[in-house]
């Protein structure tokens, strides 16, 4: 879920195992993605060779554990 916070209101019910995506992480987010595009559009042979293109995911911290780690925090709730 993407939230201005990571704390959930006093109101609302966060779904166990919830993650949220907050302002500061979606830059981080946008950056590695721009990151891992621009390695990509360095040649032009880069898109299309599969090892390539699973190292920059690699790289860039954008595979399935990692980016749930890496971009994403666990909601805490209000006190």
């Amino acid at each position: 879920m993407l939230h201005p916070s990571g704390v959930s209101d006093a109101e609302a019910t966060a779904v166990p195992g919830m993650r949220i995506v907050t302002p500061a992480l979606f830059d981080k987010l946008k950056g590695a993605v721009t990151r891992y595009v621009a390695a990509l559009a360095s040649a032009p042979d880069r898109w299309t060779d599969e090892q390539v293109v699973r190292e920059q995911f690699a790289r860039h911290k954008l595979t399935g554990e990692r980016f749930f780690t890496t971009y994403t925090k666990a909601v805490r709730a209000s006190s």
